[in-house]
């Protein structure tokens, strides 16, 4: 239980317990409406039903409309992929975010190596 570890954490039980994390990377890719972030789309009707791993959608700023899924305006939903790499949790990720349909977009370059070499020249310049 996730709470019960925060609250491990903070008043200094932690050793208590038995925590134990699966050695797995993972990528979160969001689906935002077409226009985010200044102008979004809203209450336009999306479709997560071709989602393969519904424990890996996360929903975000959606609401229902007579019995839809619509947006909200901000981040829509999340998918994370897990997997033993990098590359494959983002492989996952980016075939669950575009097997939704609606009115979204997503930056397919999250999680891959190009994006993540970036990251980490970055990180080093700025040492």
């Amino acid at each position: 239980d996730f709470i019960e570890i925060c609250n491990g954490i903070t008043d200094g039980t932690l050793d208590n317990l038995d925590v134990r994390f699966q050695n797995k990377a993972t990528v979160c890719k969001y689906a935002v409406p077409e226009g985010y972030p200044n102008s979004p789309v809203k209450n336009e009707q999306i479709n997560v039903s071709k989602i393969e791993n519904p424990d890996g959608l996360f929903y975000a700023s959606v609401d229902i409309q007579n019995g839809k899924l619509v947006e909200a305006g901000s981040r829509t939903v999340a998918v994370v992929g897990v997997a033993d790499s990098i590359s494959n949790a983002e492989n996952i990720a980016e075939k669950e975010v575009s097997a939704i349909d609606g009115p979204l977009f997503h930056r397919s370059d999250i999680g891959t190596d190009m994006v993540i070499q970036k990251r980490i020249n970055h990180m080093k310049s700025i040492r």
